[in-house]
């Protein structure tokens, strides 16, 4: 069973305040130094806002290229030569990877982009994933233009490097988004002071590395006020480090922006179990948030809902959880697999949540990603409704239940250190796992 970190005890002789870490001086030095070296924020078309680098190489290739582990996706790109033409047009693309081996995302769509925000490429997530636009002759180059995705996964690209070639040899490298990192104090920094400058230029992942570090070594206290600390520094951005990493949280979202998450939701849901005929509720970090704080979770960023299966075999779950994409596509709902076991959904009034699959075993609900047969039917089914903000809401029949197998015994004390174990979800449910 999974535990909460708070349900722990912590050992206060390995305690260390972050003073000790992170001097007060320190963070200054760390703060000055990035407002004089600004990260560029880029965004796209909708925001009026893409990157252009100015330059008078000669090159026959472009790569862009990303300067950590992470899925790179931008929408498009110009390459200006010295006439005032845009000569991407067309051109080859040569890629790292793409997102679930699909041709679509393969980079054609990146230089012959329709500029509306979303992908013209898609890698997987790997470590410095790049993309080559090959412009099939040397060119005189003077200006490009990068046009960023749109919405809350314009981070990504952030440490974005672009070089140009003549050969695929030698390289010359005419931006580098992430130059700030490696001229702070003419020295390298600690893990604390790196972590922190990763943060403060929207990268997460040495963030997420530490916290993850002092987890494991019963550091809660230390990982809790680090964190803080972070989402403090990150304010002004409208961002905060949250379980799925830098995410505009429901904290730092307004009444309006989350009566309109609630909205759609009920929607999705009343859908769900009028009109297609199987009971879905509320789950994960989303039911515990409305049965303990009456509310969202503060430190989360997303939406989840699970659907109990009709169906009995595993290729039935399997071929109703299809109709039940199909479904969804037809109230013009964007809906995709997920590259592991669940749904994604974007509603047509453009809010996210994951959708998870449940079956009946016996007498069991089994859900991913909580467990099997672990769950008695009966704690599950019927569903029942409840009024939040004006808009109906699906609940099980016994949350309670849901929330101890899911979280622990401590399920009412909140942790936004709290992370969920994988691994076992997918033993356990490797059926649903999309090939």
């Amino acid at each position: 069973m999974i535990k909460l970190f708070k349900s722990k005890q912590v050992n206060e002789a390995s305690e260390q305040n972050l003073e000790n870490l992170l001097p007060s001086s320190v963070l200054a030095d760390l703060k000055q130094h990035i407002a004089q070296n600004p990260l560029r924020e880029f965004k796209g078309v909708k925001s009026k806002d893409p990157l252009i680098i100015q330059t008078d190489k000669k090159a026959r290739f472009v790569r862009l290229s990303l300067q950590t582990q992470v899925s790179f996706h931008l929408d498009g790109i110009e390459i200006f030569n010295k006439d005032g033409r845009n000569i991407a047009p067309n051109k080859k693309t040569i890629i790292s990877s793409t997102y679930n081996n699909e041709e679509k995302y393969d980079g054609r769509g990146f230089v012959n982009s329709k500029m509306n925000g979303g992908c013209g490429f898609h890698t997987k997530r790997e470590a410095n994933p790049w993309i080559i636009i090959d412009l099939l002759t040397i060119r005189n180059l003077d200006k490009i233009i990068v046009y960023n995705r749109e919405g809350e996964f314009y981070t990504r690209a952030l440490s974005l490097k672009v070089e140009v070639s003549r050969d695929l040899y030698s390289w010359h490298q005419i931006f580098d988004n992430w130059s700030v990192l490696k001229s702070f104090r003419g020295k390298t920094p600690s893990d604390v002071e790196n972590a922190i400058l990763h943060a403060m230029v929207l990268d997460p992942g040495p963030s997420q590395q530490l916290l993850a570090k002092w987890k494991k070594e019963g550091r809660y206290e230390q990982a809790l006020e680090y964190q803080s600390c972070v989402n403090e520094l990150l304010k002004d951005s409208g961002l905060a480090l949250g379980p799925h990493g830098l995410m505009r949280t429901f904290e730092l979202q307004s009444a309006t922006e989350k009566r309109k998450v609630a909205s759609e939701l009920g929607l999705i849901l009343k859908w769900l179990n009028d009109d297609f005929g199987v009971p879905a509720f509320i789950s994960s970090g989303t039911l515990l948030g409305i049965v303990r704080d009456g509310q969202f979770i503060a430190h989360d960023d997303d939406v989840d809902i699970c659907y109990i299966s009709k169906a009995s075999s595993e290729d039935e779950i399997l071929e109703e959880r299809q109709k039940l994409v199909s479904f969804l596509q037809s109230k013009k709902c964007n809906v995709k697999g997920s590259g592991i076991a669940h749904l994604w959904c974007t509603t047509p009034g453009g809010q996210n949540l994951d959708i998870f699959t449940g079956f009946v075993e016996e007498e069991y609900c089994s859900m991913n990603p909580i467990s099997r047969r672990e769950i008695k039917k009966s704690d599950v089914l019927p569903v029942s409704t409840l009024q939040y903000d004006g808009v109906e809401l699906y609940l099980p029949a016994n949350p309670e239940r849901l929330l101890e197998v899911n979280y622990g015994k401590g399920w009412r004390e909140p942790d936004p250190l709290w992370s969920f174990d994988w691994g076992k979800a997918k033993s356990d449910f490797a059926f649903l796992y999309f090939k």
